[in-house]
């Protein structure tokens, strides 16, 4: 298993790149890479333009998101299972990452998180098995370009957690209640 860190997003809702902000003293993306590492995965970054940095993984599927970049890392190494996390979830921490890992389930498509008061799982907190690579690529040709639709019409372990754990971050002024939150 690699992690894949998503932070090529553009971060509108935001103004600023969330990958960047702040929640444990250092940039969210550093964070999460390193929460991944502490768990033995070798980790890159999926970023949207080429800087040469050997530790990211430049897009190959433009203008998809979250899909292109699940898509990009496949095509780099289509024999691992990724575990894709995305920046903006600062709750997530490494029990569950170590919950996420334990429970994986090799023999489906992915092993993915869901709260248990959400309807849908969080693709971007998931561990795509190599037999998903294909199954994205055919829902790309059939024009999806969301990471959650192959994740719901397929064989998918599912490990539920408490909603809390999984909130995004999407504007300034939940990035300032979290902190807040997270002082206490």
């Amino acid at each position: 298993i690699k992690g894949l860190v998503l932070v090529g997003g553009k971060s509108t809702r935001m103004g600023t790149d969330k990958s960047q902000l702040e929640y444990f003293g250092k940039p969210q993306k550093e964070y999460v890479k390193e929460l991944l590492e502490n768990n033995m995965l070798k980790t890159y970054y999926s970023v949207q333009n080429d800087a040469g940095n050997e530790n990211e993984i430049h897009d190959a599927f433009f203008n998809l998101g979250p899909f292109g970049g699940i898509c990009s890392a496949f095509q780099k190494d289509p024999n691992s299972a990724w575990l894709v996390l995305a920046t903006d979830l600062p709750f997530v921490n490494d029990a569950l990452i170590e919950l996420l890992l334990s429970k994986r389930n090799p023999s489906k498509i992915a092993t993915a998180i869901k709260g248990k008061g959400k309807e849908f799982v969080e693709p971007l907190i998931t561990i795509y098995e190599p037999k998903a690579y294909p199954i994205l690529l055919q829902y790309l040709a059939q024009g999806y370009s969301c990471p959650r639709k192959p994740l719901i019409n397929s064989d998918v372990e599912i490990v539920e957690v408490d909603d809390a754990l999984i909130r995004n971050i999407n504007t300034p002024e939940e990035f300032e209640a979290v902190k807040d939150e997270l002082k206490k």
